[in-house]
Formats: structure tokens, sequence, C-alpha cells
């Protein structure tokens, strides 16, 4: 490394960390126009964000251990190039299958930067000042993540979706400057050792099949063959996984790391912290734009206070945690958290813009906490490759809280919003029942409703329910009707008349079904959207004991009789 200093190296590696964790969540709130623009169906488009993070979990560990074996800061900057080419291409797409292509592509170049970027960063200060690294580096990563449907958001709406993978590659071009300058790249120190294909292929399987059935889970149903093969792959290759890694000379993770309950505790918090963190900035911006009827702007502002709170508070909670120790901050940041999801299960379509504020900035407040601690933990007091190894499984597991979170909160709201679109049909029906008209129009309101409320969207129901031709065969018909009461001789002579007469009792009585199936209509409306918009605080609700019972993790870092140190692994390097 050159001699200019580790805080710059620090700061380059931040840069890294912030444009893959803000990719992670940057196109939540941008989809709804990328589907739109490219035609692409639901499953197409669920592809598209789940291929990032899915990638980012398979081959964290794998890219973190060749990085020690050929270089870091070579692979980094090829991290680099290859994300920035992946966005590249991203905004260049025509189609949704190409779109999946170069996402795959940007996120291979991710998952060998996430973890480069702890490991370089950390390792370039000494042991004893790993507070500043730790500290700049764990709030990079809360707030990158926070931040992602912010700048979706305002990049759709004031330029383009394109943009949103666009604006990766000037900062790529600018961290590759800096690698350039600030980086060795020749008489890189390598660890020499073979490469552990067995438990790179178990890993791969064990990671593969876990993300699957929880991005698939849903669709498939959890009890499906599909989701039951995939749970049988998992756990067959973690066991084949855990026997071959204690048996290799070289393993792909070294299992000594699982011994020390520092790193143990900062793998549990930083997996349920992400549940809980992307449980919001995903599910929250749908509410305020399908229920509070925002603009995408409008909610990604509305959420921003979450990045705001991490980034005033992440770098103050580091420097308390390194102060008084892990167990109280961890229990505050969940508190925290708690408290939000407390005023999240009180969300309703008439909540303030104060209101959301408020939650969200408990939200953020607590996750800089958190992640704080966790960011700390993670690297416990490890060097060498055992840092390495703790990197890369530490950058694992936080895509596998993202992935969990997609997966349980969306499958959660589904299923919520199922039974509350049921209730609001129940409803419709036993209000259509009452309505002063022939059965058969009550049959087709019920029927109109019905598709109304499936599609989840504000539509009026025709007040007429009668179309142009239908009123001209009852204009016939009545007319006909009192045509044939009347003496044949008359008819000619009354025919006009008759049908004038006709013609305006029939849009009479028109105007008077359209007034009893509007009232009717925005009855029901403004039942289904109390009903189904309550399904995300019902969610929420569900989820505080949770959040809560992770605040107990705190405890797992609470000081014990001292122990010896888990030696450091010595290696033989190469220069």
């Amino acid at each position: 490394m050159k001699e200019m200093g580790g805080m710059k190296v620090v700061l380059l590696m931040c840069l890294g960390t912030f444009v893959c964790m803000l990719d992670s969540t940057i196109m939540n709130i941008t989809l709804p126009a990328i589907q739109d623009d490219l035609h692409t169906t639901l499953e197409t488009s669920s592809w598209m964000l789940n291929v990032y993070t899915m990638t980012i979990a398979v081959l964290a560990i794998p890219m973190a251990r060749f990085a020690e074996m050929f270089g870091r800061n070579k692979f980094y900057l090829a991290g680099l190039l290859v994300f920035g080419m992946g966005s590249a291409l991203c905004g260049l797409a025509s189609s949704g299958n190409f779109l999946i292509a170069a996402r795959f592509l940007q996120s291979f170049g991710a998952a060998i930067l996430i973890p480069c970027s702890m490991i370089i960063g950390i390792a370039a200060m000494p042991l004893e000042k790993r507070l500043v690294p730790q500290t700049l580096l764990g709030a990079t990563q809360g707030l990158s993540t926070a931040l992602g449907p912010t700048v979706g958001g305002i990049l759709t709406e004031k330029l383009s979706w394109h943009w949103v993978f666009f604006v990766n590659v000037p900062i790529c071009l600018l961290a590759m400057a800096g690698v350039a300058f600030i980086l060795s790249l020749k008489k890189e120190t390598r660890v020499r050792a073979k490469i552990d294909w067995l438990g790179l292929l178990f890993s791969t399987l064990a990671i593969f099949s876990l993300n699957l059935v929880l991005i698939k889970g849903n669709t498939w149903g959890w009890n499906s063959t599909p989701s039951i093969i995939c749970y049988l792959v998992t756990i067959i290759a973690v066991t084949l996984f855990i026997v071959m890694e204690r048996r290799v000379e070289a393993p792909m993770v070294n299992l000594k790391l699982f011994k020390d309950r520092i790193f143990t505790g900062s793998i549990l918090i930083v997996t349920t912290g992400f549940i809980f963190l992307v449980g919001v900035t995903v599910l929250l911006p749908q509410f305020l734009t399908n229920f509070q009827h925002k603009t995408e702007l409008q909610a990604a502002l509305l959420i921003t206070p979450v990045s705001a709170a991490i980034f005033v508070f992440a770098n103050i909670a580091g420097l308390i945690v390194r102060k008084i120790g892990f167990v109280i901050p961890v229990i505050f940041g969940f508190c925290t958290m708690g408290a939000a999801y407390y005023l999240l299960q009180h969300l309703t379509i008439q909540s303030t813009t104060s209101e959301v504020v408020i939650l969200c900035s408990l939200l953020g407040l607590g996750f800089s906490f958190v992640i704080s601690s966790a960011t700390l933990g993670s690297s416990s007091s490890f060097e060498g490759e055992m840092l390495t190894a703790s990197q890369s499984v530490f950058s694992m597991l936080r895509q596998v809280g993202v992935v969990l979170a997609v997966a349980i909160f969306v499958a959660g709201l589904t299923n919520t919003i199922h039974g509350k679109k049921q209730e609001a049909i129940d409803y419709a029906a036993k209000k259509a029942a009452v309505l002063d008209v022939p059965q058969a129009a009550k049959d087709k309101i019920l029927n109109e409703t019905k598709k109304a409320i499936n599609s989840q969207k504000t539509r009026k129901i025709d007040s007429s329910l009668v179309t142009a031709d239908e009123r001209q065969q009852l204009i016939d018909g009545n007319v006909q009707k009192a045509l044939d009461a009347m003496p044949e001789q008359q008819r000619n002579a009354a025919k006009d008349m008759i049908y004038i007469k006709v013609e305006q009792q029939v849009d009479h009585d028109i105007a008077e079904r359209g007034k009893l199936i509007k009232t009717y209509s925005n009855q029901v409306e403004d039942f289904a959207q109390e009903r189904i918009s309550s399904s995300f605080a019902e969610i929420y609700k569900a989820s505080i004991p949770f959040v809560l019972l992770c605040a107990l993790t705190g405890f797992i870092f609470k000081k014990r009789r001292q122990k010896a140190k888990i030696p450091v692994v010595k290696v033989p390097t190469v220069e």
C-alpha cells in the first residue's frame, strides 16, 4: 500500500461499499417504471431485483478467498471495473432478460467489492485504531441501503429509470482513479493456498438453494415440492460443507471464527438488523404511493429520514460502543427500532407526514446502533486470513438478511392483503344485495366490484352500468310495448311523442340507478381502502415481539471470564 495514509484507503473503500449497497435497494421504487417501459412480466421483474442480492450472497465468500490468494487490491480494482460495466449495460437494457443478465454482471462485481472493501479498509489501520474504519464502513452500509429508494425515486422522476444505473459509472471511474493513486497493485502480499473446490461447491449450493426458496417460496408455496427440495439441498449442502471444512488443509471458511462469541453475535445482529430495516424501506414506499397517493419522489423523500438518522448517528454509536461495550448499544438499537415498529402498527391512510418522518427517524437511529455494533464485532481481534474470512461471512449473511426481509415481509403482506380483499368483497356483496336494482344489475355490479378490489387500484364502478347500445335497446323495447298497447290506427301519430317520453323515463331511471351505484361504489371503495391499507400496519404489529426479542442478542456480548484468544492462523505468503 502506498504511503499516503490509511484514512484515504478507508474513504476509498467506503466509496465501493456505498455504490454496491445503494444498488441493493435503489430499484425497489423504480421497478414499476422499468416494468412499464420494458413490458416485462411480474416474474421477470422480480428477478431483476433478486438476482443482485442472490449473487452477492452466493459469491461473497469465494470472491473474498480468491482476493486473498491473488491480491486484494487487484481484485478490488477488477470489482470496480466489472460493476461499472454491468451498471452501464443495465442502463442500456432494452428488454427484461437483457437487464437480468446485466444485473448479474453488476452483482458479480459487487460480490468482489463488498467483502474486499471491508477487508482492505479495516486492515488499513492498526488493531488499536480499528474504530474509525469499522464505524465509517458500517455507517456507509446502512446509509446506502436506506438511501437507495430515495435516490431511485429522484432519478426516475427527474431523469429516467436508466439513470438509476448510469449514476454508478462515474462513481466507479472515480474509485478506479483512487485505486491507481492510493493502493499498491504490485508486490501484493498473497496467501499461498489451494482452492477448496468442494467447500466452494457446497457453500454455493447451500446459499443458492436457501436464497432461491426465500425468493420463490411465496410463489411456489412454502410446502410445495420445489420448496421442499430447496430445504433438503440447503440442509445437506450445509452439513457436507461443515464436514469438509473441518478436514481440508485450506478451508473456504475457517470454522474457528464461530468460536468467537463477539463475531457470532455480530452476524446475528447484522442479519436481523437488515431484516427489520429493509422490511420498512421496501414496503413503506408502496403504502405511501398506493394508499396515500404520493408520487414516487414524495414517497422517496418521506423515507429519507432513515438515511439521515444513520448518517448522523452511526459514527456517534460507534464511539459509544467502543466506550461502553456492545450490550447496551445493541439493546438500545433494537428497542428503538421496536419503537418505530410500534408507530408503524398505527399507520393509516390518514397518517400525517410528521408521523412518517418520526417513525423513519427512530428506525434510522436504532439501526445506527445495531450496524455500528455489528461492524465493530465482525472483525473482533482477527487479522490476516481470519479477518478475510470474517468479512466474507459477514457480507454474505448481511445479503441473506436483505433477501430474508423481502421474503418474510412480502409473503406476510401478500397473505394479509388476500384476507383483507375477501373482507372487502364480502362487505360489497352485502351492500349490493340491498340495492334497489334488478338482480342482473346486482350481479354485474358485484362482478365489477370484485375486479376493482382484486386489481387493488382505485377504480370507480361505472355509475350506470348501461352501455349506449343497452340504453337504446331499453328505449326501443319500452316504445314498442307502449305502441302495442294502443290501437293500431293511432300508433303512427303517437310514435314520436311516446319515444320522447320513454327516452326521458329511461334516462331518469338510469340516472337514479347511477346515484345508488355511486353511493355504493364510494362506500365499498372507502371500506376496501381502509381494510387493505391496514395490512401494512398488521404486518408491522406482528413483527414487534421479534424486534424486541432481538434486543436480547445484546447479552451475547456480555463479558465472561477471560479466555485465551483465538490464535491468528499463520499461512505462507508470497510477495
